[in-house]
């Protein structure tokens, strides 16, 4: 094979910059920070300020530099992670808590999009999570509500949020529905007054779209279930709070998850 025709061939393996740019979807500007910070060299460059083209590898490293940065990584930690000198811990902690993030989100507004009445009784897993819990005992929704929000600031200020976890839930007996407990995520790590780790469980959901006033009739409905399946409860009903008055001022859009934990 003679030499014009391996230049032709390598030639079209080569794409430009403006064409790489076009190709992913990011600017010639975006290829040109990768270069500044060492993370890429053109494989061809025209003169001193000319073109640069790009192999398909090249144009593969580009598409995982920007995957990565997309994921929240700085150019500075992924320079490191390509050049093995980083620990790979702390990076493999933030892509799990930005994975659970995305999960809590695409299930709320999977949630969000679907139809009350489409709501339908499922197993769950409620997760191991440690959090930071106070016992209180009110009839009225008002001033559940208000004594969630008090546990919620003192939690908050104390230890700060654990955001892989739905951030607060109550929990009661079937038997005394009036007196319940406030729980809201804190950090793995946290240790003192009031910090319950709390294990794994199965239990039995369903997402609830409507006021707090009728999610009674959400526990029936699972307790109904429960009992035509024989299926042996631990006694422990969970409210988690997906969204409510933060978000809506109509009660109807409200959407919670009541469990009933299995023993």
């Amino acid at each position: 094979m003679s030499s014009n025709e391996e230049n032709g061939k390598s030639e079209k393996r080569l794409m430009s910059i403006g064409e790489v740019s076009k190709a992913i979807g990011i600017t010639r500007r975006i290829i040109l920070n990768y270069e500044a910070k060492g993370l890429l060299l053109p494989d061809k460059k025209e003169g001193t300020a000319g073109n640069r083209y790009y192999t398909p590898d090249s144009i593969s490293l580009i598409r995982s530099i920007r995957v990565l940065q997309n994921l929240g990584l700085s150019l500075d930690e992924i320079s490191s992670y390509y050049n093995g000198s980083t620990d790979l811990e702390p990076l493999i902690e933030r892509l799990e808590a930005l994975r659970d993030d995305l999960t809590q989100s695409i299930e709320k507004l999977k949630q969000r999009t679907a139809s009350p009445a489409a709501s339908v009784i499922q197993f769950l897993t409620l997760p191991a999570q440690t959090v930071y819990s106070r016992k209180g005992a009110f009839n009225g929704v008002e001033e559940r509500k208000e004594f969630l929000r008090e546990v919620f600031m003192e939690a908050i200020h104390l230890y700060g949020s654990d955001s892989s976890k739905r951030m607060f839930f109550i929990e009661y007996n079937l038997e005394h529905p009036e007196e319940f407990t406030c729980c809201i995520s804190v950090p793995p790590a946290s240790k003192g007054e009031h910090v319950v780790h709390l294990p794994e469980q199965k239990a039995l959901g369903i997402f609830y779209h409507g006021c707090y006033e009728s999610l009674p009739d959400a526990r029936r409905e699972l307790s109904a279930y429960a009992a035509a399946q024989n299926l042996s409860l631990s006694g422990t009903v969970r409210h988690t709070y997906l969204e409510g008055p933060p978000q809506h001022k109509d009660p109807a859009n409200f959407i919670t998850q009541v469990a009933l934990v299995l023993q």
